[in-house]
């Protein structure tokens, strides 16, 4: 599953419950918190308060800790950084799949 690392610019940049500022805030968060989230949403049309190209983040966790009640957070609203140091984060290798056998002979266990 692929992950997403933020930091908010300034002190008191809002969570939302959903993916624009009509949406009730769940959280605030002060500039340099290391914010992850997993979903990604980007605005694909001028709108009321959007701008095509906004970019959101569903966030999981901040500074390491899972957050109670996940929401959204602006990474880019109406054209502006609110969050700098977007990073898409590597998930390591998954472990290699199972070799089996291209043939066996079952064998009687009694």
């Amino acid at each position: 599953m692929t992950r997403y690392s933020m930091t908010p610019i300034n002190n008191g940049t809002r969570m939302r419950s959903d993916h624009n500022v009509f949406a009730s805030v769940i959280a605030s968060y002060n500039r340099g918190k290391l914010v992850v989230g997993d979903e990604l949403w980007v605005a694909p049309a001028d709108g009321s308060e959007v701008k095509k190209g906004d970019k959101w983040l569903k966030v999981n966790s901040v500074d390491g800790v899972n957050v109670t009640e996940r929401g959204w957070m602006a990474l880019i609203h109406k054209g502006f950084p609110v969050c700098d140091d977007f990073k898409e984060i590597e998930d390591p290798d998954p472990p290699p799949a199972p070799v089996f056998p291209d043939s066996f002979t079952l064998t009687d266990p009694s």
